[in-house]
């Protein structure tokens, strides 16, 4: 855990601050419904609003541009978005929505305003959007990735103590097995440790950018204090500049300033959506959800980066199976499925 704190082409082919209702009015509810209900033609274009300072776009026009249906539900509160290639499902007050069987975090909650159901349009430009249709992007090549394996030297990582493990010794291992099959894979890959040793966040940023990196991925074990039950698997991207991280609950000055990893969060967050989906589907493990925050290896490299907590070390159970060869190597193989997703999803944007 940071100190700072394929699946292939055919995947991509195939609040509520401002409004002036109460949570309890039940005509605003069915106002909401009967709006968000209709039908939406692909030509419309979404309204656009500023909500406290926030610019928000009406989702269901937005959606239906794409070929989406949309259906509310007044009871949940949840406006779902459905066509043949995916699914979203938006709830109103909320940051967190679900993205084709996904939890992904948003920056700002979805809103109801005025009938309709808004989302900041800063989660759809750079997190919902490029993640739907990678193929809207512009085109970057994929040839030198950066493995970075969190941690090391005298900084230990995240420990269980009780089975004497330390993340810096599994970070480095899914690492090198990665590195294996990325390049077997005809990659360039390059690691910003190779034993154990510290390297400084900032160093490890610099290393890939004098690499030419075109992808950085980097490895970590999660923990979490005075909870061993808390278990799963979180995957984290830069946040958006003017967007508040996961954890955040006010915004602050950090959030104003643009950060030389914001220049790739369309690719970043398909990259993230791609490596969160793999190692759900490989490890089988709890959804912890697919984030955001400004750590300093995401912060600093020029180019599309995710950060992985594969698992914690402080739930006993979980820390048993990443103790062992079969289940790390199953680590670094969703990692690689990922990878290989992401590049699928590049070569549509060419």
């Amino acid at each position: 855990m940071p100190r700072v704190r394929s699946l292939f082409a055919g995947l991509f082919l195939c609040g509520l601050a401002a409004s002036a209702f109460g949570p309890g009015s039940s005509a605003v509810a069915a106002s909401v419904s009967l709006a968000a209900n209709r039908p939406a033609s692909r030509e419309s274009a979404p309204s656009t609003v500023k909500i406290k300072g926030v610019a928000y776009t009406e989702a269901r026009a937005w959606f239906a541009r794409l070929g989406y249906k949309a259906a509310y539900d007044a009871e949940k509160k949840t406006l779902t978005l459905g066509s043949a290639s995916g699914r979203v499902v938006l709830e109103v007050e909320s940051r967190e929505a679900t993205l084709n069987g996904m939890r992904v975090f948003l920056g700002e909650p979805v809103t109801a305003y005025r009938g309709g159901v808004y989302v900041a349009g800063t989660d759809l430009d750079r997190f919902i959007g490029p993640i739907l249709r990678p193929s809207q992007l512009a085109p970057r090549p994929l040839r030198t990735i950066v493995i970075d394996p969190g941690h090391g030297g005298t900084d230990t990582g995240t420990q269980n103590k009780a089975g004497k493990l330390d993340e810096k010794n599994f970070t480095l291992d899914v690492a090198k097995r990665l590195q294996r099959m990325l390049a077997e894979s005809g990659w360039k890959v390059v690691l910003t440790r190779t034993d154990d040793r510290f390297v400084a966040l900032p160093d490890r940023a610099e290393l890939a950018n004098k690499a030419k990196a075109d992808l950085f991925v980097s490895i970590h074990f999660n923990s979490v204090a005075n909870n061993p039950a808390v278990r799963g698997t979180e995957t984290y991207v830069l946040t958006p500049r003017y967007q508040r991280s996961t954890s955040s609950q006010l915004p602050s000055p950090e959030d104003k300033v643009e950060q030389i990893g914001n220049r790739h969060d369309g690719w970043s967050a398909v990259l993230g959506a791609q490596m969160h989906r793999q190692l759900l589907g490989k490890l089988k493990t709890e959804d912890r959800g697919y984030k955001h925050a400004r750590f300093a290896v995401l912060r600093l490299v020029d180019c599309p980066a995710v950060l992985v907590e594969a698992g914690y070390l402080s739930n006993d159970a979980e820390a048993r199976k990443l103790n062992t060869e079969a289940y790390r190597g199953d680590i670094a193989e969703a990692l690689a499925a990922g990878v290989q997703a992401y590049a699928a999803a590049l070569a549509t944007a060419r």
